[in-house]
């Protein structure tokens, strides 16, 4: 660092230099200069050590020095023992060469604080056209340098937690041959050991949580095709390990007396269907027929915990397709308790009995296998594991379940012949038909009238912040005949519904996303509470990732009227959305719906494809598996149609009522509207021969025209 000149030799003023042009010009240059935002100081070349001879009100502001404290010095004060001495050499290199620099360097200001300066040293001519002095321009990117060291330490985390992860696996891949080997030491651990696995289980959830997270966020940056391979094995890697420890957390849970069950009202018919749902196409594809049945004196709506009753159903019926090839797998609900046991004038819920079964054509079981089958880490032999994987922890879970529900669980089996397992639970009768999340659908359902709209035309208004899920969103209500207006958080949806009771017509549902920036759904639907009018009683619809109990339980405290879970039933949440806005309000009168009239064209009035439902799909599925699954579609339908023509003609009412459940939800799934309406309305009546026998033909032509369809936007651009 050269020292500044003495005091009798400071350099005059910049504005007492020569002038560049006229002396407006100059003047006009000057305030330019001075009001810029990026530090500028000009040094004279011409004198020895280069001095600054003119600096700006920004260059000030940025050293923290006066204008006296800098004029007449050499630049190079502005560092110190932290500065790269090779950035150093190459700023004293260009000011003596007389030639640019960008550079970025370490400077210090006046208080001994550092930052980053981005300078740029250009060249300036004087009036005789030789250099005479150097201009550098500096700005202050110490934040931005710190964003690039931070996110590569957070690129340097993620390649840990990756190294961590694939040791995590090959150390549960260990774990899992010892835990088998050890099988007879653990059905006799103590309830400590329970507790320590519980802890255990969450302090392995935590980093594959965090593993999982990365994985996803890393998946929005911009990766070549390599990149992208090895985040979906890693993520695909994760999702494994989180699936058995999940298994392994339910269990310590059970075992160390941590489970709580859930006290909710909910719609037996609702869950059950929903199982059935989940699990039609990978029955389909396997040519296996799936289907329930519900007893007509069973209870609809029960009190208990829908979670964990449906979290058994999931695991005896995925564990039922797993092990058969071939033929049928039903589910039977029904309650060994009379109808005269409950009544609705006895005080308070009532108790009562509901027994489930499930029944395959697999492979079966023999006696010793069924011995042990409801152990904990154990399957129906070691080839069963080998072949099918598992953590042999399902069933002992369901066990556990059942048990803290109140009853108890079995299976009777041959090889070859099947199982059936049987379970019960004592429940409770429902305080009220519930609505929302797992509860009553009401009988309004848009694909019940001929032109697929809904029997009542709505105005609402929609608040969810994600583009994609706002487009689908209006333009699903907008197919159904309602009319939506859409904003992307709750401080817009508080403006909106306060301008419309202005206005004095108010709308008549809010659709709410419960996760939004600006104003969640939880403060948005309380300040709509607090409104004074008509506007305070507008019905709310939540929309959430979230199952969770305690937090939907959270958001209905908020003053949710329902709360659905994603992704979207289109048709629970239109049935929802009626059956709220058609109630009476406050000073105001909302339109009954009144039934749909029959028409003799609905059928043909539906579309063979939907569109919209197919969008959907691809969104959440991606293009190359939905492409997959519906190169199925074509076989599957004609599957089921040769059995509904071949029960029709057997006279076996029974086994066509099942074909044609199967294909109702399997084109539903798909968003083939047009076959399932036509198949559900053989689904409810079976029995009657003329009418199966009248929708017949016009079924065949449906499928025959929807599988066409479907190849060829397979073929062609995938439907998209």
């Amino acid at each position: 660092m050269s020292p500044p000149p003495p005091a009798d030799q400071s350099p005059p003023p910049f504005g007492s230099l020569p002038p560049f042009g006229s002396l407006p010009e100059t003047a006009m240059l000057a305030a330019v200069v001075e009001a810029s935002d990026a530090g500028i100081a000009v040094m004279d070349v011409t004198r020895p050590g280069y001095p600054i001879v003119y600096c700006n009100a920004a260059f000030l502001g940025m050293v923290g020095y006066a204008a006296d404290e800098v004029i007449g010095r050499n630049s190079a004060f502005l560092q110190g023992p932290e500065t790269d001495p090779g950035t150093a050499t190459a700023i004293r290199a260009a000011l003596e060469e007389v030639r640019p620099l960008s550079v970025e360097v370490l400077n210090h200001r006046k208080d001994g604080s550092t930052f980053w300066n981005a300078l740029s040293l250009r060249p300036v001519p004087g009036p005789d056209g030789r250099v005479r002095w150097i201009a550098g321009t500096c700005a202050d990117v110490t934040r931005s340098r710190k964003s690039e060291q931070e996110l590569r330490a957070a690129e340097d985390k993620l390649t840990r937690l990756a190294a961590e992860t694939f040791a995590l696996a090959e150390d549960l891949d260990r774990a899992r041959e010892e835990a088998d080997a050890a099988r007879v030491a653990a059905e006799n651990a103590s309830s400590a050991k329970s507790r320590f696995l519980a802890m255990m289980s969450h302090e392995l959830r935590t980093p594959m949580t965090a593993v999982i997270g990365m994985g996803d966020l890393l998946m929005g940056t911009g990766l070549n095709e390599q990149q992208k391979a090895f985040v979906k094995t890693l993520r695909s890697s994760a999702g494994t390990l989180m699936t058995i420890l999940n298994d392994v957390l339910d269990f310590s849970k059970i075992e160390a007396g941590q489970l709580t069950l859930e006290e909710i009202d909910f719609s037996l018919p609702r869950l059950v269907e929903d199982v059935v749902q989940l699990f039609l196409v990978r029955a389909a594809a396997k040519g296996l027929t799936l289907s329930a049945s519900i007893a007509d004196d069973t209870p609809r709506h029960i009190r208990g915990d829908p979670t964990r009753l449906r979290q058994v159903l999931f695991n005896l019926v995925s564990n039922a397709i797993k092990f058969t090839d071939r033929g049928a797998i039903e589910i039977a609900v029904w309650s060994p308790d009379p109808p005269a046991a409950w009544s609705p004038e006895a005080p308070g819920p009532q108790p009562i009995t509901l027994r489930f079964e499930v029944e395959d054509s697999g492979i079966g079981m023999t006696a010793e296998q069924r011995s042990r089958l409801f152990d904990a880490f154990v399957q129906a032999d070691v080839s069963t594991n080998r072949k099918y994987g598992g953590t042999g922890l399902g069933l002992a879970i369901c066990k556990r379940l059942v048990e803290v529900m109140g009853g108890e669980i079995a299976v009777s089996s041959a090889p070859g012949r099947g199982s059936v397992f049987r379970f019960s639970i004592r429940t409770r009768m429902a305080e009220a038909p519930p609505i929302g999340e797992l509860g009553n659908r009401p009988a309004l359902s848009p694909v019940q009238d001929g032109d697929g709209r809904s029997p009542v035309a709505l105005r609402l208004l929609l608040a969810e912040d994600n583009d994609i899920n706002r487009m689908l969103i209006v333009a699903m209500m907008t197919r159904l005949g309602h009319r939506i207006d859409a904003v992307s958080d709750g401080r817009a949806a508080l403006d909106a519904i306060q301008g419309d009771a202005v206005q004095g017509d108010g709308y008549d549902a809010l659709i709410l996303d419960m996760e939004m920036p600006v104003l969640d759904g939880r403060s948005t639907a309380r300040a709509i509470r607090r409104f004074d009018g008509p506007a305070a009683h507008i019905p709310i619809v939540g929309l959430s990732a979230d199952a969770l109990p305690e937090h939907r339980d959270g958001h209905m405290a908020a003053g949710l009227d329902a709360y659905l879970t994603k992704p979207i039933d289109w048709d629970q949440l239109n049935a929802v959305l009626v059956e709220l806005a058609t109630r009476p309000r406050e000073g105001r009168t909302v339109p009954v719906p009144s039934p749909p009239e029959a028409d003799g064209n609905r059928f043909s009035a539906l579309p063979l494809i939907d569109r919209v439902k197919q969008t959907e799909l691809r969104l959440a599925l991606g293009g190359e598996a939905l492409d997959g699954m519906l190169e199925l579609l074509p076989e599957t339908a004609l599957r089921e149609l040769h059995a509904i023509r071949s029960a029709l003609q057997a006279g076996r009412p029974r086994e066509l009522k099942q074909a044609a459940h199967t294909l109702a939800g399997l084109a539903a799934n798909f968003g083939t509207p047009r076959m399932a309406a036509i198949a559900r309305a053989i689904n409810d009546t079976p029995s009657d021969t003329d009418k199966v026998a009248a929708l017949l033909p016009l079924l065949e032509t449906t499928v025959t025209a929807t599988s066409r369809l479907v190849q060829d936007l397979a073929g062609g651009d995938g439907g998209g």
